[in-house]
């Protein structure tokens, strides 16, 4: 009966303490737990960033040679470039007014602040975020300091 009494302690002791130190392990480590996974979600989001870079890149490359083979298509695009009135029927005119770059300056701020929310919200588990506050950090090494030496005092090795 003393070696399954035994037994059971340091299943219990290890149990305890192991919880007690996972819960003082979070409450330290939170907080930079919390900006790896930001770190992580700006680096993907960059990653994506240069793969559409790469993208645009092809593309001009595949339009330059385009245009070393056909000069004519320069001369297409040259007026939209240089904003000079077209010379073909066929080609639309483009209109580029103050109200029209504006709306596009808001429309991009937009995008970027939508990206700027997602990388900080949405990585992070929701778990972590709660884990990370303040009054949660403080309670959680409140309680595994507490589980630690309960499991200390309680399910020691009896004296005898």
């Amino acid at each position: 009966m003393k070696k399954l009494e035994k037994f059971g302690r340091a299943i219990f002791f290890s149990l305890f303490a192991a919880i007690g130190i996972f819960a003082v392990a979070l409450a330290v480590l939170g907080p930079e737990w919390k900006n790896l996974y930001k770190i992580n979600a700006a680096t993907k989001l960059s990653e994506r960033d240069n793969r559409e870079i790469e993208q645009i890149i092809q593309d001009h490359e595949v339009l330059i040679g385009k245009i070393d083979k056909d000069p004519n298509m320069l001369k297409r695009l040259a007026p939209q470039t240089a904003i000079e009135k077209n010379e073909e029927a066929n080609l639309p005119e483009v209109q580029i007014t103050a109200k029209t770059l504006e709306q596009a300056k808001a429309a991009i701020e937009q995008m970027d602040n939508n990206e700027n929310t997602k990388i900080q919200g949405e990585e992070t588990p929701a778990w972590l975020q709660r884990a990370s506050s303040k009054v949660s950090r403080i309670i959680l090494f409140t309680a595994g300091a507490g589980l630690v030496l309960v499991s200390f005092a309680c399910f020691n090795a009896k004296k005898k």
